[in-house]
């Protein structure tokens, strides 16, 4: 199966305050490239970076490799402009597609190709998503037939909207490390992320 990957790095970090996350570096690279290059390993087949505030300098901080980088000018709506901006560069025969956020540094590429493994297990056929202590966690890959559903929507709720409607159509898997759930929003938790990785501890 033909596997897509949406990277959302267009947000304005507001809670971080004067700096844009994605920029932070975590083990000497900047957050971003880290999420790209666990992407890079993955057993995935078109690549698509949505970026917008600061886009200059989020292009010159990913790594080689990546097959699309898309600029959303309209960053500012929400999450789902993003997400909608990366979808519409999907190649036609793409059958799923994962949405990855780019402020998940702790994300591994051995967790990436589990949820795509499930993803074929099943066809292609139902939304799979990540559990961590039985909380639905990112990221999470659709199906090609709620892609028109997706593109619909607007706001910042991603796509939890659509995995809520069709609970019956969405596989979860365990995961036993926190990776899935920890993201960087504001300064504490980009300190956890480096104490983590300086200890090498999951919680």
């Amino acid at each position: 199966m033909k596997i897509s990957v949406i990277i959302l790095a267009a947000g304005g970090s507001k809670r971080m305050g004067e700096f844009n996350k994605l920029l932070l570096l975590i083990d000497g690279k900047p957050m971003i490239h880290l999420v790209c290059k666990m992407v890079l390993g993955a057993r995935v087949n078109q690549i698509i970076l949505v970026t917008g505030y600061q886009n200059n300098k989020i292009e010159k901080s990913i790594p080689k490799g990546i097959n699309t980088i898309v600029h959303n000018r309209k960053w500012e709506s929400g999450m789902m402009s993003s997400i909608c901006a990366g979808m519409s560069r999907l190649d036609k025969d793409v059958e799923g597609s994962m949405i990855v956020l780019g402020d998940m540094p702790l994300i591994s590429t051995i967790t990436i190709n589990r949820i795509i493994e499930e993803f074929n297990k099943h066809s292609g056929k139902h939304i799979i998503y990540p559990e961590y202590n039985n909380r639905q966690a990112n990221p999470v890959i659709f199906p090609r037939k709620y892609f028109p559903e997706i593109i619909k929507s607007k706001g910042d709720s991603g796509c939890k909207k659509v995995l809520k409607k069709y609970p019956g159509d969405a596989v979860g898997i365990p995961i036993n490390t926190d990776e899935v759930i920890i993201d960087c929003d504001t300064r504490d938790d980009y300190l956890l992320v480096e104490k983590k990785l300086l200890n090498n501890v999951q919680t």
